[in-house]
């Protein structure tokens, strides 16, 4: 049965069309975070325990991503996760006896912001963890964390830590490479072969270009264009004619809010019909609005990660409607599964580990979330077994968190489309970790086509 979700989470080469975009960044003053960046810098120490902050009570993971500007459905998603997670971990006597604080980190997904927003975290000690951030701002905020030893659960997609090797770092989310991978397979599914790529210029954005173009070729595809264009324009009549004329089956996309509402206005005013497959970002509530209910339910589809079915995804959504009752019929945020995973399979480290230590729970993450041991699928359940001498492998809501020797995961993903009324997200058949696996590793069309035989996909 269908399920219904509201996400409020470029040689020049031929026919690649760039427009550099200029940001203007924002600084907030805080002062006492300001204090410490003349002392931090990129990758010093700022004198930070962890366990000496714990000792009143209450111990903190900070949620760090962008909870204002056009991507503050990120923040929000990760924060609703988070939440829940908390309330769980709490209620079944919080982490080594103290209870779990989850403090909010504005990045504004601007790496100046989001180093001042974690230093902020810092400042107030306590900090045994950051969950996220979600955008680019991780090249500013890594090596602060690195340095302090603090365990970070990074919620983006950056393929530039598809091979990263800080202790430290572990990303429960699949990176963009697979979500780009994901795209490209649902497109192959549909029996398109030609595409243009139209995405704004965000360096998040970026990321998954290469992926999506590489894999739709890999199976046979061609892409004819790649547009990158400013956001935020008043309008975009060239390139939408440019696209239209190009006539390609398929748009692989991914702009913010704004942008998609002047180009899905032009698209329609000149008759296009043209499919769209976009990114997890064009599942928010925003980004929807912007594109027209009824006109994405038509012509837009979204692919992002999903949960898998299964008793961790009854504890997760049973957390969700005790905690968000209102929003039961609309369901999670975007993203929210994996924060929520990050926050258990954290809490779960610690308690492994008898100490809030980054050194120590970083050497004893995988030893929560990797098999062999026990399969657990709720905080209270895993505990329950740690108290009992057992060991545990933790799987979760988005799926099983058996971190790799670059402490990355992999996971399903679905195609999501709106409801023409409501604007609410339906889910479709997803794609699982297996089948993305095997198109990511194949190497030419041939043995493409023929993994995706066996796994039962023309």
């Amino acid at each position: 049965m269908a399920q219904e979700f509201s996400s409020e989470r470029g040689i020049k080469l031929r026919g690649i069309e760039v427009v550099k975009r200029n940001k203007l960044i924002s600084v907030r003053t805080i002062t006492s975070a300001l204090a410490f960046t003349t002392v931090v810098g990129t990758g010093l120490t700022v004198g930070f325990s962890a366990s000496a902050g714990a000792t009143s009570g209450t111990v903190s993971y900070g949620v760090l991503s962008c909870f204002t500007g056009p991507l503050a459905s990120l923040g929000e998603g990760i924060y609703q996760g988070a939440q829940i997670a908390q309330a769980q971990v709490n209620a079944a006597g919080g982490v080594l006896g103290k209870k779990l604080s989850i403090p909010q980190g504005d990045t504004g997904c601007d790496p100046v912001e989001g180093k001042t927003a974690l230093l902020k975290l810092l400042s107030g000690g306590g900090i045994a963890g950051i969950i996220g951030p979600t955008t680019q701002e991780i090249n500013a905020v890594e090596p602060v964390l690195k340095a302090n030893k603090i365990i970070d659960e990074f919620q983006g997609g950056d393929t530039g830590r598809d091979h990263q090797t800080d202790p430290y770092l572990f990303r429960d989310s699949p990176s963009d490479s697979q979500l780009g991978v994901a795209m490209a397979t649902y497109a192959h599914i549909k029996g398109y072969k030609k595409a243009d790529l139209l995405f704004y210029s965000d360096a998040a954005a970026q990321t998954i270009v290469a992926p999506v173009k590489s894999t739709f070729i890999k199976l046979g595809g061609t892409v004819i264009h790649t547009y990158i264009i400013t956001a935020d324009q008043s309008s975009y009549t060239n390139t939408v004619a440019q696209v239209i004329s190009d006539k390609p089956q398929v748009i692989f996309s991914q702009t913010d809010a704004p942008t998609v509402a002047v180009l899905s206005t032009e698209f329609s005013q000149l008759g296009s019909k043209i499919p769209w497959i976009g990114t997890d970002v064009t599942t928010s509530s925003d980004y929807i609005k912007a594109f027209g209910a009824s006109r994405a339910h038509s012509t837009l589809t979204s692919v992002m990660g999903t949960s898998v079915t299964g008793t961790a995804n009854n504890v997760f959504m049973a957390g969700f409607t005790k905690m968000f009752p209102s929003k039961a019929a609309a369901g999670p945020l975007s993203g929210s599964n994996y924060a929520y995973d990050a926050v258990i399979s954290l809490a779960l480290a610690d308690t492994y580990a008898k100490t809030f230590n980054g050194t120590t729970v970083a050497a004893d993450m995988t030893k929560v979330t990797n098999p062999p041991g026990t399969a657990c699928y709720s905080y209270a359940g895993c505990l329950s077994l740690l108290k009992a001498g057992k060991k545990i492998n933790y799987e979760g809501a988005s799926g099983s968190i058996d971190y790799n020797s670059y402490h990355n995961t992999f996971g399903p993903y679905a195609p999501f489309i709106a409801n023409a009324s409501t604007g609410n997200e339906v889910q479709g058949s997803p794609l699982s970790a297996k089948v993305l696996g095997d198109v990511t590793n194949c190497t030419t069309t041939a043995t493409c086509l023929a993994v995706l035989k066996a796994d039962g996909i023309k």
